[in-house]
């Protein structure tokens, strides 16, 4: 006898339902064909010396950055030009996020600016009250951000660019898209806040780990980093994952493995450490959005490989 009530086990979808769930499919296919027209421009750009050198040879770097800046109304080469490449995941400049939301109508103006504080405002369009972002070489100081060589060579346009970044949050959020830190912020390494570092481990205590159970795998990496002490040289370590691919991703990302001509584990990782831009030695540290963006280049290669498929003897 089913508990499920008889509203709920016999439920009929509406109309309305049927065709917001086929929107909301279009849209999707919409936006795959826009990632693989992004995608051919990427390629034929990056091969220029008029892209910015962090995308130069980096077409699906250079795709992301398209696509992000599509979000926002921008063209390829502006999206290039407005989009910093901070380990392989675009971010906008603060003058990006200043000149979107001028271009909708919103009002930025600099009140004050120097070395040692700058005072950005902000207010939406058809409203009267300003909002103020104040930054000061002492906040930054609490933050540990003017030992960076930036802040020491910058200060000026350092505080300019957090103030601009803050009060462009506060006053239009919709109109940057719920972009969350700026370039500039990204590159301080706090991403706008102060967080705890987490806690590193090499690649091979990783790939000792794999064969192990969960338990065995976390007490001896955990172990090792206790006994281990790191040498001041040592190549850059990788940090433990902190949000892992959701299993159901995971199984997609290896369906369309499957539809390539990736098939050893090796040629995998080389794919994915490619488009991560850091070395990957398992799959197990992906993180949820840099496995989005393996999905998104596998789809976009494996509609590349169709469309070069012969048909009758011709290419499409």
């Amino acid at each position: 006898m089913s508990l499920v009530p008889r509203s709920e086990s016999n439920a009929v979808e509406l109309p309305e339902q049927h065709n917001a769930r086929n929107q909301q499919i279009a849209q999707i296919a919409d936006w795959a064909q826009a990632a693989q027209a992004a995608h051919q421009v990427a390629k034929g750009l990056c091969e220029t010396s008029f892209v910015p050198r962090a995308y130069q040879n980096k077409p699906m770097e250079a795709t992301a950055a398209i696509l992000a800046g599509a979000e926002v109304g921008l063209s390829p080469m502006a999206s290039l030009r407005a989009f910093d490449s901070i380990q392989g995941t675009p971010a906008p400049k603060a003058m990006t996020l200043r000149a979107i939301v001028q271009g909708v109508g919103h009002e930025v103006r600099i009140e004050k600016s120097d070395e040692t504080v700058a005072v950005v405002a902000a207010r939406r369009r058809g409203e009267t009250e300003w909002q103020r972002s104040t930054w000061t070489i002492e906040r930054a100081k609490k933050m540990g951000l003017t030992s960076k060589d930036q802040w020491k060579n910058q200060p000026q346009a350092m505080l300019i660019a957090r103030a601009t970044a803050e009060v462009c949050r506060w006053v239009a959020s919709d109109a940057i898209m719920g972009m969350p830190y700026t370039a500039e912020e990204i590159q301080d390494g706090d991403g706008g806040e102060v967080r705890e570092a987490p806690r590193r481990v090499s690649l091979d205590d990783i790939d000792a780990a794999d064969d192990a159970t969960p338990v065995q795998a976390t007490a001896e990496v955990g172990q090792r980093a206790i006994e281990e002490p790191k040498p001041v040289s040592s190549p850059p370590a990788v940090v433990v994952n902190p949000d892992p691919m959701p299993e159901n991703r995971q199984k997609r990302m290896f369906a369309l493995f499957n539809d390539t001509e990736f098939k050893e584990r090796d040629e995998r990782l080389a794919f994915i450490s490619e488009i991560v831009g850091r070395p990957i030695g398992s799959s197990k540290e992906i993180g949820a959005a840099e496995g989005e963006r393996v999905i998104v280049a596998l789809e976009v290669h494996i509609a590349e490989q169709n469309q070069a498929e012969p048909v009758d003897g011709e290419l499409q």
